[in-house]
């Protein structure tokens, strides 16, 4: 009976496998993070899921690249499945040809070498909060002391070439961990913008990846259902135990800088300080209206994003706005309901709907619904009836991270998903209608917390909007 038994259960596996061979890579990609957490449930390191991953991943170098990651990463942390990964990582770099491995170890070349100035900044600034006035040259004088490739492929993005480190722009970030802003040249001669990205050490990404993967498939679902709610994930990548990389955005700012800028730590509490800014960034009619558009699009998604998800301690140094009106959302530390309170009170709100936002879509101090709002709440009310469709996705998508051992992301936890997608919901827009009337009531509340980052922040000297600010703040 016991053979018997495993040989279903072999079957099943297979069968299961299977299901994902008429794939494209890109699908694949889509899921690799659950796909490489699914090896942990596997009874052998020889199953069909090990060799479907490799063969796939032998004959497509992006996916490849990820694959070898995601094993690299998981050697690092995962004790109890550390040989299997090792193994499988072996495996796929005796097959994937030595122009692939040069590249890989290159990229290997630059996160160690980085940890090992990321190790030395915090050993040097771990008592100061604030980053003192030698601190970013005594960081660009131990970078001076490494060796970096002079062309490389972008852990986060095989398809960004960096080139040679500027040293003069190399910069510590005010956080508890002091991550490092780092700008490279462009290896790609089509390319005018350099590569900037953010290295931390002592900072778990991988759940930041997991919320950055969820908007990544809820931006396809809406396409598919011709719903553009302007999402923008950017790239982020654990490389190890507590280390990874994130994207600089370019041409983007927080909320928390544009109002530092434009009237000190009170200006929180103004409500047209964003619309200013954006006026001034699209001064031009149409391209003001288009701007518009963009911004309530993507609100609308990010809002809609972040209460099915549970994303909390949402606050004006982790919302950020590009230049033509994207807000998007960074710093994900607290997912599926597990919310950051301050005295004992929730500083979260389901939806971000502050005066400065409300204003940009025309909704006064009167609090008159507009055509922009009544947009708003459309695209709303639209983009969570899509999510519920796929409520089983989600909850099973999470559920394969169960076995990462992220703080956040238990079977407790999961209950929340659960909730925020529950099908007896499916056809009732009064739910999120009922969500945005009381955030719109109740904005003076988000008004308060802006208010409290800026005072918490007021050592820290904001970044000028044109140089993407302090994207990825990275708020302890």
């Amino acid at each position: 009976m016991r053979g018997a038994a495993n040989a279903e259960d072999c079957e099943a596996r297979n069968l299961a496998v299977k299901r994902f061979e008429d794939e494209g890579d890109e699908v694949l990609l889509r899921f690799l993070l659950q796909l490489v957490q699914a090896l942990k449930f596997e009874p052998y390191h020889d199953s069909a899921l090990a060799r479907f991953l490799l063969c796939r991943s032998l004959k497509s170098k992006r996916l490849g690249h990820f694959l070898f990651w995601h094993l690299r990463s998981e050697i690092a942390i995962s004790e109890h499945h550390r040989a299997r990964f090792a193994v499988l990582l072996e495996a796929y770099l005796h097959g994937c040809g030595r122009e692939m491995c040069a590249e890989l170890k290159k990229q290997c070349q630059v996160v160690d070498n980085l940890q090992l100035v990321g190790n030395k900044m915090q050993s040097l600034l771990c008592e100061q909060r604030d980053i003192p006035c030698d601190g970013n040259s005594r960081l660009q004088d131990e970078l001076r002391k490494i060796t970096l490739p002079s062309n490389f492929r972008m852990p986060y993005d095989p398809c960004v070439r960096a080139g040679k480190l500027k040293l003069e722009k190399s910069k510590v970030m005010p956080s508890k961990k002091k991550p490092l802003w780092l700008e490279f040249e462009n290896a790609d001669p089509t390319a005018a913008r350099p590569v900037k990205m953010i290295f931390k050490n002592g900072d778990d990404l991988r759940q930041d990846m997991i919320i950055l993967q969820m908007f990544n498939i809820m931006d396809d679902l809406w396409d598919a259902a011709s719903l553009d709610l302007s999402l923008f994930p950017y790239g982020c990548l654990s490389t190890g135990s507590n280390m990874g990389i994130i994207e600089v955005v370019d041409q983007a700012t927080t909320i928390a800088s544009i109002q530092k800028e434009r009237g000190a730590i009170l200006s929180a509490l103004r409500s047209g300080t964003i619309k200013d800014w954006l006026d001034e960034c699209c001064p031009l009619p149409e391209e003001n209206i288009a701007a518009r558009m963009r911004f309530l699009s993507s609100l609308a998604g990010y809002s809609v994003a972040t209460y099915v998800l549970g994303i909390c301690d949402r606050h004006n140094d982790n919302i950020m706005i590009t230049e033509n009106g994207n807000v998007f959302h960074i710093d994900f530390g607290h997912i599926l309901g597990n919310v950051k309170k301050f005295m004992g009170i929730n500083r979260d709100q389901h939806f971000v709907l502050t005066p400065d936002f409300l204003n940009i879509m025309g909704v006064g101090v009167e609090r008159k619904t507009t055509e922009y709002f009544r947009k708003f709440e459309s695209l709303c009310t639209d983009a969570y009836r899509e999510l519920q469709k796929h409520g089983g996705l989600f909850v099973s998508l999470f559920s394969m991270m169960l076995l990462a051992g992220l703080p956040e992301v238990t079977e407790v936890d999961l209950s929340y998903l659960c909730e925020s997608l529950q099908p007896t919901r499916e056809g009732e827009p009064e739910h999120i209608l009922e969500i945005i009337k009381h955030c719109k009531n109740n904005n003076w509340k988000v008004q308060i917390n802006f208010l409290f980052h800026n005072l918490v922040g007021v050592g820290v000297k904001p970044q000028a909007s044109t140089s993407t600010s302090d994207q990825q703040k990275t708020s302890s």
